[in-house]
């Protein structure tokens, strides 16, 4: 093959993949009325300090506060509620609210009740309408439904509508390959966020991305919308062979909004995209042509030359220049060959499994082999890199990080498992997935320089699948480490790792003194109450007299590391009334200890909410934890 021909492979490749579209394609939602059933009550409370604390400070003495944090205004998102999974549009999950205490501590199960066998409700993220009214989706067998709650007292279901879901069927959690197939799957609405103004956007199954408008603690059914996204690709470009990938592993993950109102959203398979909304009416979808315009890319398309040196090993200064091709090869099996680099093998493409944050002046986001900051060019109508961190992709490696390919036990994906988080406007910092002992990663959020480097937890025992707490100078990462069956009770490694900035050498340095005691927080991202001073772990500890581990709500001191109270959620045996318990006895969690293992999270994150609160999902709907306010 001569390099002429290469040079047309090449040529006729990447305009495939550099081909944008735009849209003109939305629909407007049917809102149904359903019958839906839950049974929110108050379940047994077992709330008590830890003996070495009480120790240490010589009686029951809470942490003091800490300055808050300092947050961003985002103009498109609330700034005094939680309005997506991580706290904010930088995932900090660092919240200025209180957490619960033991005095007067309370945990409510809102326990979803479909009729017949369906196994559906888990609950897995939470936004705030305002100080008694919560947004959630309940993920069902066939269908997922969205929840306005009153908060106020005894939590009741004010308004619910169905959305299309992911179409899994109960049955599927009795094998434990479908299971785990099941709860690592990011998609669907996990990733939903709430406007400033009170619209819902969700990402839905078949590329859909659902817009759903709240006012007086009710659904605008009549100005619900819902983007078509596929419907807007043109058939036969790479992004099209993406999006409608004949092994239906491509899914839309999460959607946010940026500084200008454009809602962004990313797919599995490396599809990235914008909704053009910043000049766009809100509110005008219905009437025909008001529809707002798409573009969508592949990430792929971004940093080509260095991960072409970076994957096969050659430098080149040009495109044309490149060589690699077997003489031996047709051209049609050339440019599958090039073509798979960027999306179509299942082993080498490039995929996004985590959510992204938003700054300022950028968007990140973390794929299976990179990190980038994109912005939307509103002339070119194009997603482009931020021209420094472009620079800093073009000169050195740093932001291809470290990488084995292989999936950790305690992780979804063969990639890193953290949503980038932000540091202020400093840093920008992730997890690798290096091989056998995985790296915090710290980069500029200027340019993209890699700014530290260091090796968490234990060699073969290292894991993240959660996002880093990011405090003031400070950095917290949870192990999840071989929690592999959401179901089971895993030995796991655990441990939190804790880094905090020295400013004269501008690097991070491992505080060897903290935990002062071994945690185990291995489902949920550890998170952080300034007002209480406390970081709190969802997590399983061993105090019955069986050995069985409870799941419980852990507060540990964010000066010392040390254990301060745990408050744990208690069924008696034969209290939780669940009306597929047969199905979930004999098949997926097993006779012993049946009652306990309801509060498990299944990889379900927490948020903070008003008056004292935490929220979490748990395995028929989700958890509200709250007490007394502190003196």
């Amino acid at each position: 093959m001569k390099l002429t021909t290469l040079t047309l492979v090449l040529t006729v490749c990447l305009l495939s993949i550099f081909q944008k579209t735009n849209a003109q394609y939305c629909v407007p939602i049917l809102g149904e009325d359903i019958d839906f059933h839950v049974t929110p009550r108050f379940v047994n409370v077992e709330a008590d300090w830890y003996p070495g604390w009480i120790e240490y400070q010589g009686g029951k003495i809470y942490p003091e506060s800490l300055k808050p944090l300092p947050k961003w205004d985002h103009p498109f998102m609330k700034d005094n509620l939680p309005s997506a999974m991580h706290e904010d549009s930088y995932a900090s999950d660092v919240s200025n609210m209180q957490g619960p205490i033991p005095e007067n501590a309370t945990v409510q199960y809102f326990q979803v009740k479909e009729k017949g066998k369906e196994f559906s409700g888990m609950c897995p993220s939470f936004a705030f309408v305002d100080e008694n009214t919560l947004v959630t989706l309940s993920f069902g067998r066939a269908n997922t439904t969205l929840l306005l709650v009153d908060m106020r007292d005894t939590l009741k279901v004010l308004d619910a509508m169905p959305i299309p879901g992911r179409g899994n069927k109960a049955m599927e959690l009795a094998g434990k390959k479908a299971r785990m197939a099941l709860f690592r799957d990011t998609s669907g609405g996990a990733y939903f966020y709430l406007s400033k103004n009170n619209e819902v956007i969700i990402p839905g199954p078949d590329y859909s991305i659902f817009y759903i408008p709240i006012k007086d603690r009710q659904f605008e059914r009549d100005r619900m919308v819902s983007y078509e996204i596929l419907e807007e690709i043109k058939k036969g470009d790479l992004i099209y062979e993406g999006l409608s990938d004949k092994e239906g592993g491509n899914k839309l993950t999460a959607v946010m909004p940026d500084a200008q109102g454009n809602i962004w959203y990313t797919s599995k398979l490396g599809i990235i995209g914008v909704i053009d909304l910043k000049n766009f009416q809100r509110g005008s979808y219905q009437e025909e042509g008001k529809c707002p315009n798409t573009y969508s890319h592949l990430i792929g398309e971004f940093g080509v030359m260095k991960k072409i040196e970076h994957f096969f090993g050659k430098k080149y200064e040009r495109l044309e220049d490149v060589e690699f091709y077997d003489e031996n090869l047709s051209d049609t099996e050339m440019r599958r060959e090039f073509r798979k680099f960027f999306m179509i093998d299942p082993e080498s493409r490039e995929e996004i499994q985590n959510s992204f944050s938003i700054g300022p002046d950028g968007v990140y986001i973390v794929s299976s082999i990179a990190l980038y900051k994109f912005r939307f060019n509103d002339d070119t109508k194009m997603i482009e890199m931020d021209p420094n961190w472009e620079q800093t992709f073009s000169e050195s490696n740093d932001l291809i990080y470290p990488n084995d390919g292989e999936q950790k036990k305690g992780q979804l994906n063969n990639g890193s498992g953290t949503t980038p988080t932000l540091m202020d406007d400093r840093f920008v910092v992730i997890a690798d997935n290096d091989a056998h002992q995985i790296n915090i990663n710290i980069f500029s959020q200027e340019d993209g320089r890699l700014v530290s480097r260091h090796k968490v937890f234990n060699y073969d025992s290292s894991a993240c699948e959660n996002s880093i707490v990011a405090y003031r100078n400070s950095l917290l990462i949870g192990n999840t480490f071989n929690y592999i069956d959401p179901f089971k009770e895993n030995e796991t490694s655990g441990g939190i790792n804790r880094f905090d900035y020295n400013a004269e050498s501008n690097k991070f340095e491992l505080r060897e003194d903290w935990p002062a005691e071994f945690i185990d927080g291995q489902t949920a991202t550890p998170k952080m109450s300034t007002e209480a001073g406390l970081i709190y772990v969802y997590n399983r500890e061993e105090f019955t007299d069986d050995g069985h581990k409870d799941w419980q709500l852990t507060a540990i001191d964010f000066v010392t590391g040390r254990k301060v109270f745990y408050i744990r959620p208690v069924f008696e045996k034969g209290e939780f009334d669940d009306n597929i318990n047969f199905l979930m006895k004999a098949f997926a969690l097993g006779n012993k200890n049946y009652d306990q293992k309801v509060f498990n999270n299944i990889w379900a994150t927490y948020t903070f909410g008003p008056k004292n609160s935490i929220y979490i999902g748990a395995y028929r709907g989700f958890l509200k934890f709250s007490s007394d306010q502190l003196q």
